[in-house]
């Protein structure tokens, strides 16, 4: 693929994406405005927060298997999407991997807050957010989500999986996907990195679970406008 032709591509998806990643951001600066400026709703935070910390990694694991797997799931079962057959070892599979994402970025939230510390200044936000987005989504986080999701789509063969990691995958899938990514998570990380160290993983949750929505939303839309 040409370089005018990848260029056109990131174009057409940040076009195709702008809208609904910035009804997503609007709505959890709103979440964040409710935890400093509403005083009930800062309580109800709070004791989300208390519970977060009761239940450390199991928390992380629930949460995201339930917003990243479980409710898109459903999703896709209500819209048609989801093939007749294999849709419990599917979701299994989606789990799996949601489940141990989830308590990795919980584990890397820590790592942030140990490296950086756990100020709300700009300068703090700005280094974890770079760190975030412009070292680790490229390098980790972006390549192994799609990789895992096209190893669940081949019935957990690693065999075909890795067949399919091709120079399409690496030059058009990851930048696309790294774009769209941007959209939702460089705004959303500011927010989330200035709140407490306690709530910024149940605010994860929150937008992973719209954000996978937003996507699965968008594929569908697309396949009907392309099938």
């Amino acid at each position: 693929m040409s370089e005018v032709s990848i260029r056109s591509r990131l174009a057409a998806v940040f076009r195709e994406n702008r809208l609904p990643c910035l009804v997503l951001n609007l709505l959890v600066l709103a979440l964040v405005g409710s935890y400093y400026r509403l005083p009930v709703a800062a309580a109800l935070w709070e004791a989300v927060g208390d519970f977060k910390l009761r239940w450390t990694f199991s928390f992380s694991l629930v949460s995201t298997v339930f917003a990243a797997a479980l409710l898109p799931t459903l999703v896709q079962g209500l819209m048609g999407r989801l093939p007749a057959q294999g849709r419990l070892k599917r979701l299994a599979l989606l789990s799996l991997f949601w489940g141990y994402r989830g308590m990795e970025i919980d584990l890397f939230y820590q790592v942030q807050g140990w490296m950086f510390g756990h100020d709300n200044d700009a300068r703090t936000l700005l280094t974890k957010v770079a760190f975030d987005q412009f070292v680790m989504s490229p390098l980790w986080f972006v390549p192994t989500v799609l990789i895992a999701l096209r190893w669940v789509e081949f019935d957990g063969s690693w065999a075909r999986t890795r067949a399919s990691l091709n120079r399409e995958f690496w030059l058009r899938t990851c930048p696309t996907v790294m774009v769209a990514n941007w959209l939702v998570w460089i705004p959303a990380l500011a927010l989330i990195y200035s709140l407490p160290a306690a709530l910024q993983f149940p605010l994860f949750s929150v937008i992973m679970c719209f954000f996978i929505l937003i996507i699965t939303l968008l594929a569908r839309r697309d396949e009907e406008r392309h099938g």
